[in-house]
């Protein structure tokens, strides 16, 4: 029988609430020395946040880095400002790489629920625990957000926040395009592709299917795909086996939208493409109304497989064998 015995609906249809309620988490919050770059480390369902405020930071001057790994880059120094973002507190890459941000004289910030990291860290925003850490996405990325904010490094557009939310209420649209879409996947391994801006949700939207419906799935951006992936649809590719997924936002580059018409033409003679129009005017309510949609595909298309969206009982299995 098809279980969703830790509610994982409930935190999907919470997740409003969430944003709403991560946004207060910095208040008085403030980087008050010159920053010359931004480096988010974490792994995971915590990483995701660092590739979203990236893209929001695309056209600020201020670079964005996103570190995903036991070692830091070599240009961190004191003028680098480093999020360490770990929703346990305890993941190993993490804390190496915020040991080694210390030992540099960065700035450094933890955004976690407890464990090691909140003990070490001066500077600590507590998150509520409880939750595996993809569901805490909000939680993970808001605090950023606002913390840059309060130090004049990015300006955040209240009319932005408030559209992001009234999207994401309106869960009664999304989950009918996520049922619809969750039925023509099912079966089959779906490939998702988007322009770079909004790769951050196409890479939600696999890792969402990869942990809560236990299925493979992956994604690429474009134009990229142009110049390799689009070869392998030929007799590798098969109607029964495939599935496309074009995350068609009418604010990309004139010549994305192009690109993408011309090769859905190539991809329709191997395989079935789907379209999901993306809503929303600012980029912030665009990214997650996409992710919004990618969620609660990958939650019905858990109960289409029949397992419980929410253990990750391979990742768990993993960190056991690693110590």
């Amino acid at each position: 029988m098809t279980t969703d015995q830790s509610n994982m609906l409930g935190v999907l249809e919470s997740f409003p609430a969430q944003c709403k309620e991560a946004l207060a988490l910095p208040k008085g919050i403030v980087v008050s020395e010159d920053i010359k770059n931004i480096v988010v480390c974490g792994m995971g369902g915590s990483a995701i946040g660092g590739a979203l405020l990236k893209a929001y930071m695309r056209s600020s001057k201020l670079p964005v880095f996103l570190n995903q790994d036991y070692s830091l880059p070599e240009f961190v120094d004191e003028s680098s400002l480093v999020f360490a973002v770990s929703y346990s507190g305890n993941t190993e890459e993490t804390l190496a790489a915020y040991h080694e941000a210390e030992k540099r004289n960065a700035k450094i910030i933890a955004i976690t629920s407890g464990g090691k990291l909140s003990q070490i860290c001066k500077t600590v925003i507590k998150i509520p625990s409880n939750l595996q850490p993809r569901a805490a996405l909000g939680y993970l990325f808001f605090p950023m957000l606002g913390i840059l904010y309060n130090s004049s490094l990015i300006e955040v557009k209240n009319q932005d926040l408030n559209e992001m939310l009234a999207l994401l209420k309106d869960q009664a649209s999304i989950k009918a395009i996520a049922e619809q879409l969750a039925r023509k996947i099912e079966n089959k391994m779906p490939i998702i592709y988007s322009s770079e801006l909004l790769s951050p949700a196409a890479y939600r939207f696999k890792t969402q299917i990869n942990e809560n419906a236990k299925c493979p799935a992956y994604n690429n951006v474009f134009p990229e795909m142009n110049h390799n992936e689009i070869s392998a649809f030929g007799r590798a590719m098969s109607r029964d086996r495939f599935i496309a997924i074009l995350l068609r936002d009418a604010k990309d580059h004139p010549r994305i939208i192009k690109r993408m018409d011309v090769c859905r033409q190539i991809m329709e003679q191997r395989v079935d493409v789907l379209e999901l129009p993306v809503k929303g005017n600012s980029l912030l309510a665009r990214l997650f109304y996409t992710i919004a949609v990618g969620d609660f595909t990958s939650y019905y298309l858990a109960l289409r497989e029949r397992v419980d969206p929410t253990p990750v009982e391979t990742i768990e299995w993993l960190k056991k064998k690693l110590g």
